[in-house]
């Protein structure tokens, strides 16, 4: 079946897939996504998994993208695709996210939105308790994770300052550095002569002394 827009005749297949067509009577579908970080990689392979495991080749998004970058248009697609009861299901969990934390924020939206995810070679289902069960379980190691990040660094700063260390940066001007930078405008001096002295921007100076070397010359 086709369906004509303006001059163009698109398959219902193709509008499925766009996800412009769905029947009140249509099954939850699977809805695969493959991706290869560089040419050398086989997405072929990927696909190949995703047809055995039940999808669909009509309704897998592919696409070669850096595993760093933000932007996946695919997968964007692939789950847009998707209609509450359907499943994302990809060949490994690191096509979807590039990091844990980014992992598990996409999770949590396709559980938000009635959508289930399977992974293949990690035999995830989160259509299924024990599937959901996993997923839970690494939020809550993520979330351990980052809790000791943060002791392991507060702790670390603690350490620093009992042993007398400094917290932070420390300040460009000191008291002492601004009493010579004033010494020097009385003098004559220019900004840019006191920036260049202690090796900072211009503007730095200016932040200290509002109104310029001229304010304090006139002090003289």
């Amino acid at each position: 079946m086709a369906v004509k827009l303006g001059v163009m005749f698109i398959s219902q297949g193709a509008l499925r897939k766009l996800g412009f067509w769905r029947l009140k009577n249509d099954e939850p579908r699977l809805v695969g996504y493959a991706r290869i970080s560089t040419a050398d990689q086989k997405l072929q392979m990927q696909i190949d998994a995703l047809v055995k495991a039940g999808v669909d080749p009509a309704m897998i998004y592919s696409e070669q993208v850096s595993g760093v970058s933000t932007r996946r248009w695919q997968l964007d697609l692939a789950i847009k695709a998707c209609a509450p009861g359907d499943t994302l299901v990809v060949w490994k969990l690191d096509r979807v996210g590039r990091s844990m934390l980014d992992l598990l924020g996409r999770m949590k939206k396709l559980e938000d939105a009635g959508i289930g995810f399977k992974s293949l070679t990690e035999g995830i289902d989160t259509t299924t308790p024990g599937g959901r069960l996993i997923m839970h379980v690494m939020g809550a190691l993520a979330q351990f994770e980052r809790d000791l990040v943060v002791e392991r660094t507060r702790a670390g700063v603690r350490a620093h300052i009992a042993r007398g260390g400094k917290h932070g940066r420390e300040k460009i001007m000191t008291p002492e550095r601004y009493r010579q930078a004033k010494k020097m405008f009385e003098a004559g001096a220019s900004a840019r002569d006191v920036a260049k002295k202690f090796g900072i921007q211009p503007q730095t100076v200016y932040n200290y002394f509002p109104g310029g070397p001229q304010k304090y010359r006139q002090k003289r």
